[in-house]
């Protein structure tokens, strides 16, 4: 009762905090803009950024939001490839004549606390490095590629340059490693990863395979009854409109304006012709200048077209008005209903029972109604679709009436589980050993949950020894932030392409690590997360549909100050300080290659912490198998190999001890 009460009561404050918001949002704008004019005066060379992004607030000198993705390729280096390709995307240009990714000539300034644009001279001899083949008076191979990869990410990126680089770092062996590096700003200006990378993009999928879909894309269930039912009505009404259309307009009917019209039939036709006005208006506003006097000149002029052609008009009026009051008109009206009553309705009224007797029949021994006509085949169509219909209404419903005290209560009120230090700002990276795609479904089939839950499981085990390393205690739970990438988000390629179309909405988490001590087996580690994952995606469904809003549209920069969104997620940052990404392949099995020909054999996507997160921990999904990378503050080196390095060899324990129940 008390848990009701205290929903409702937040639940209401949301409600009437959101007009303020919209006002809020109005000034925002206003103040942004007037902000704007008056750097942009002070400083007319450089092309201040107009939009604000999460990242953006979390911005400082030494802690940017560099992405970083690195390729394994087979076979030795090709550096004038590489830069053939980058030459070609620099010097890009559309139908127009103008440049394509007029970005990555640009340098990233900061003025007054914002991001500008500033030209300067280009030279891509700045962005594209090869690196020696040694590394530490030692020849790069597998065994210190990964202490290699990590030096260079923990380096920021070149001054007076724009911001994104590619390395190309050869091996010893037969292949070598090529890493970009990005920053985050560059994605929401029109550029994908996949325009850097020197990859022939995926066109199709290979046979026989099919791309696993994660729990967390699609975290509110979809409406399934409610567009059927849409469009069950929308094609009723459609039907019943033209046969309205067939019967009452004069352009169907000419002969409708050979006679006076009664006034019903005059009420008919006006209603035919704001329909139509409705439509042109629709039709011509696509075409015509934007501005109040040419949609208003418009309006009025289609206005008066549709009701000339039919004759709408004040005498029109008039004339329907007196006919109907014509003692004649009137008298006919009265016979009409008397002969309905007394005759018609008599004769008619057993066939219409037996007609809808014989329709309830066919529905109890045919479970299916052939007289959709009558009154019980309309209700037999129509009332489950409206149950269910409502039903899912009350869901959604539930959703929303549920989210601020979810918000408040399982998000913002956690318990910082994990110490954060001050952060350096630079960053460190490691990743797993590869693990068969196919031995995580095998678990998944067996145990009855995700993939995505049998990772997880891996990742917390992994979590634990590292707070065994670092001699921290254990705790029982670690709140973490999770979200699903698409592969399209590295590979796909093309202007209709966007970045954050291939970005799901945040989940939180309460993860459950095992206790050394207490030594939990992997199943009941397993379970835990089992049964905490499906309460937060169940809880959670508005907080992801809003995070997700923010990523396509900015939804929540739009309506909250700056300063009052950073220190909220400076704040949430210091709860939630281990994030996890999770990389699904929207292609299994296929292996992408480089322009050239060359194969590449792995593909690792590292996602960069700001504010006081610490850690970031990957799960790339590529071809046929996984790989775990992390990705964190310089300061916790050495320790954070700790968290990847025995991955596979968790995944494995996992399966055995299903085998062994």
């Amino acid at each position: 009762m008390w848990d009701f009460l205290l929903t409702s009561i937040l639940f209401t404050s949301t409600l009437f905090t959101l007009p303020f918001l919209g006002f809020v949002c109005i000034v925002l704008k206003i103040c942004r803009s007037i902000w704007l004019s008056c750097i942009s005066t002070l400083h007319p060379d450089l092309e201040f950024v107009k939009y604000v992004t999460i990242r953006t607030l979390l911005d400082t000198h030494r802690n940017q939001g560099i992405i970083s993705v690195l390729l394994s390729v087979k076979g030795q280096a090709q550096p004038e490839a590489v830069r053939r390709h980058l030459q070609e995307v620099v010097r890009r240009r559309d139908k127009a004549g103008n440049l394509v990714f007029l970005r990555l000539r640009h340098l990233l300034v900061t003025r007054f606390g914002t991001y500008a644009w500033q030209r300067g001279k280009f030279d891509l001899d700045q962005n594209l490095t090869v690196v020696p083949f040694t590394f530490k008076g030692r020849a790069v191979t597998e065994y210190n590629i990964q202490e290699y990869v990590s030096d260079i990410v923990s380096k920021y990126l070149p001054a007076n340059t724009p911001p994104w680089q590619v390395v190309i770092i050869p091996s010893a062996e037969d292949r070598h490693y090529i890493l970009l590096k990005l920053h985050h700003l560059l994605l929401s200006e029109g550029i994908n990863i996949g325009d850097l990378l020197p990859l022939i993009p995926p066109t199709r999928q290979a046979l026989g395979s099919h791309s696993s879909k994660s729990p967390l894309v699609d975290v509110i269930r979809k409406p399934q009854v409610i567009p059927i039912l849409k469009e069950r009505l929308t094609d009723e009404l459609t039907n019943r409109w033209n046969d309205f259309v067939a019967n009452s307009d004069p352009l169907e009917c000419p002969e409708l304006l050979k006679n006076t019209p009664t006034f019903s039939q005059f009420v008919s036709i006006a209603i035919i012709t704001i329909v139509s006005l409705i439509k042109e208006c629709k039709k011509g506003f696509r075409v015509i200048k934007t501005d109040a006097i040419s949609r208003s000149k418009f309006v009025l002029f289609s206005a008066v077209r549709e009701a000339d052609k039919r004759q709408v008009n004040v005498s029109t009026l008039v004339l329907s008005i007196m006919k109907s009051l014509n003692p004649r008109n009137v008298a006919g009206s009265i016979l009409r209903r008397i002969w309905f009553m007394c005759f018609v309705l008599p004769l008619r009224t057993p066939i219409v029972i037996y007609a809808e007797l014989k329709a309830l029949f066919t529905c109890f021994t045919l479970k299916y109604c052939p007289y959709p006509h009558t009154f019980v085949g309309i209700m037999y169509l129509y009332v489950p679709l409206l149950y269910n219909s409502l039903k899912e209404i009350l869901y959604i419903f539930s959703i929303f009436f549920s989210a601020p005290r979810t918000i408040i209560k399982d998000i913002l009120l956690q318990d910082e589980s994990l110490q954060t230090i001050t952060l350096c700002g630079r960053k460190s990276v490691a990743w797993s050993e590869p693990v068969p795609i196919e031995n995580v479904k095998t678990i998944a089939r067996q145990t009855g949950v995700s993939e995505t839950e049998i990772m997880l499981s891996a990742v917390s085990m992994g979590l634990s020894r590292y707070f065994t390393q670092i001699s921290q205690e254990i705790p029982k739970s670690l709140p973490i932030t999770m979200r699903n990438i698409s592969s399209n988000y590295i590979f796909a390629t093309g202007l209709n392409i966007k970045p954050e179309d291939a970005v799901s909405g945040v989940v939180c988490l309460n993860l459950t690590i095992p206790d050394s001590v207490t030594e939990t087996s992997h199943i009941e580690n397993l379970m835990g997360i089992e049964s905490k994952f499906s309460a937060s995606l169940e809880k959670q469904g508005l907080s992801h549909l809003l995070t997700m809003l923010q990523t396509k549209s900015g939804l929540l920069t739009q309506f909250l100050p700056a300063t009052v969104l950073s220190i909220y997620l400076k704040y949430l940052s210091r709860k939630y300080a281990v994030t996890v990404t999770e990389i699904t392949s929207r292609y299994p099995n296929v292996t992408q290659r480089t322009l050239w020909g060359q194969e590449v054999s792995s593909v690792i996507y590292w996602r960069p912490p700001q504010a006081n997160t610490s850690i970031s921990l990957c799960l790339n999904e590529y071809a046929d198998h996984v790989k775990l990378g992390v990705m964190c503050d310089t300061q916790l080196v050495p320790h954070h190999t700790s968290l990847v390095r025995e991955f596979p060899k968790f995944i494995t324990e996992l399966g055995e001890a299903i085998l062994s129940r």
